[in-house]
């Protein structure tokens, strides 16, 4: 199909660490107007609500996302190689994301791709960052005597909250020991 060749086309070639991402206008078949969407990247959490949350900040609907996970192998130019069966032990796994979207004029088009990139770069920072947060978090919890407080920040720990950055700032607003997207 039209969206298999979209992607396929998408994922030929992908620099490690980056996202390879392609919008194109998509030929209308009910009158309405929609463009497709693929970004390729590695995979990791956050991915496609993130990406679909800045799709809609646009003011562009989604009408539809489809999200494999596949593993692969790239060459050192990323130059895909070979797609591999279910999910092996110790193979590179990358997020494949499509979506159909609202249509947009060049402009927004230029603006959409831009800020998918920016969002990705911070879904990096914090997935990169995350183990570092949770101690952080944690020693917070040890070092603070406010027993409530303590108690909300392991319940934060117990997974009942995404935390996407972390600082520290003294009393006159310098910051430190920036995590995350911070």
């Amino acid at each position: 199909t039209e969206a298999t060749a979209f992607v396929a086309g998408t994922m030929m070639k992908r620099k490690a660490g980056e996202p390879a991402i392609a919008l194109e206008t998509l030929t209308p078949t009910s009158g309405h107007r929609t463009m497709q969407l693929a970004v390729i990247n590695d995979d990791m959490p956050f991915l496609v609500d993130s990406i679909a949350t800045t799709v809609a900040a646009t003011g562009l609907g989604v009408d539809r996302i489809l999200h494999p996970v596949l593993s692969v192998r790239r060459d050192n130019a990323g130059e895909l190689t070979q797609i591999l069966d279910g999910h092996p032990s110790g193979e590179k796994r990358e997020s494949v994301i499509y979506m159909e979207i609202d249509r947009a004029d060049a402009k927004q088009r230029t603006e959409l791709v831009a800020a998918i990139k920016a969002t990705l770069a911070d879904v990096r920072a914090a997935v990169r960052d995350w183990g570092k947060m949770q101690e952080t978090m944690a020693a917070d919890a040890d070092r603070i005597a406010d027993v409530e407080g303590a108690a909300l920040l392991r319940w934060f720990l117990d997974r009942n909250f995404t935390q996407l950055g972390h600082e520290s700032r003294d009393r006159g607003g310098k910051v430190t020991d920036a995590l995350g997207i911070c």
